[in-house]
């Protein structure tokens, strides 16, 4: 009975020796807008990296080393950027996943040199982001080539008048875009009537906007917007019965653009680096695993989540889970097999893709066009 009892008490010790010897897990930040109205973005693109961590957890982690997300929102302010990831590198990340608009991550990388920590953006596609030798990398093209390709694209229709209105509030986005379309519009013989920057839609001055952008009888509405601001453009335009052909961008390809805009919005086509996610053949397993694990659809954003943290996986395996040697591990240039189709990833830590005209039938973005 002694005996037993001597054993018995050797047991929790026992544990807590293994528990001990436990390798501690690699700590991950990730921030992004969580609330408000471009929140689609970052609650998406957090779900994606969410399921890479599980799934490379399952298969060992990396070095023998779980992988632990830490997550923190934003609030999609360069200020609320800045105090994410200072909060995230006082937790000891070696890396972080983050921000969506490309607004904060141009106004955060003097911090991310400060605190020489590796911001890896799903989303954020800035030309002015491009280039750059620093501790930024991204998942997503730039806007310059859909730019382009969209006034390539109007001109060789005939339509040449094109009036624009763009978000204000996120201008390291919108006004590359608007700046590179317009230029290349005009290359091709064609013209921009109204550039109409918003920095709010309330009724009031959403009337006004849209009256300025009708009163020269575009053949074009290009609306260069997150989806639920392009949702509400859509939808004023319709209470005006007009007939002009409606254009949008890539920023607005995510499921809140199908809620808010209903079908009013299968009357617009957008110029994106992105296909309809369920169109693409290497998207199939990830949208199984996807609907299985939130049980909702993803979108462009959880597609580049998920393929910001398996970069970032590929470039730990180099460094065996340790910051140490990281910028250098990610600033590899070579072909990245993302959801959306291969990635060509440079030495700024850019990528490198191709464009798409996207349109909305019976609920669901289908691809129109390659660009």
């Amino acid at each position: 009975m002694r005996k037993r009892r001597r054993v018995l008490s050797i047991i929790p010790a026992l544990l807590l020796m293994l528990q001990g010897c436990e390798k501690p897990t690699v700590p991950i930040g990730f921030a992004a807008v969580l609330t408000g109205p471009y929140a689609d973005l970052g609650i998406h693109a957090r779900n994606g990296a969410r399921l890479a961590v599980e799934e490379i957890n399952e298969r060992g982690g990396i070095a023998g080393r779980r992988l632990e997300l830490i997550v923190e929102n934003d609030e999609g302010t360069v200020e609320g950027a800045q105090k994410a990831l200072r909060f995230l590198a006082g937790h000891g990340v070696v890396a972080a996943i983050g921000c969506m608009l490309s607004t904060q991550c141009l106004g955060v990388l003097p911090l991310l040199q400060e605190l020489e920590l590796p911001l890896i953006s799903p989303v954020a596609s800035s030309p002015l982001l491009s280039g750059k030798k620093d501790f930024f990398f991204r998942m997503r093209p730039d806007t310059d080539t859909p730019a382009r390709a969209l006034a390539r694209y109007l001109s060789a229709k005939g339509w040449r008048r094109v009036a624009v209105i763009y978000d204000a509030r996120n201008p390291t986005y919108t006004e590359p875009w608007v700046s590179v379309f317009f230029e290349a519009l005009v290359f091709f013989g064609g013209e921009v009537l109204i550039r109409e920057p918003f920095s709010t839609l309330d009724d009031v001055p959403t009337t006004l906007s849209i009256l300025r952008l009708l009163n020269d009888a575009p053949d074009v509405i290009l609306i260069v917007a997150s989806a639920t601001d392009t949702a509400r453009i859509v939808r004023r335009l319709a209470a005006f019965q007009t007939t002009v052909r409606l254009f949008g961008v890539g920023w607005a390809q995510t499921d809140r653009l199908l809620t808010d805009g209903g079908h009013q919005v299968e009357r617009l086509v957008l110029a994106t680096n992105d296909p309809p996610i369920e169109e693409a053949p290497s998207a199939r397993e990830f949208v199984r695993a996807y609907r299985k694990r939130f049980g909702l659809s993803p979108t462009f954003a959880a597609a580049r989540g998920y393929d910001a943290l398996r970069f970032l996986a590929a470039a730990l395996h180099v460094t065996q889970g340790r910051r140490e040697n990281l910028v250098e591990a990610l600033s590899r240039s070579y072909a990245f097999d993302a959801v959306l189709g291969r990635l060509a990833i440079d030495a700024f830590g850019d990528a490198h893709g191709e464009g798409y005209l996207v349109g909305v039938r019976d609920g669901r973005f289908v691809l129109l066009e390659k660009l």
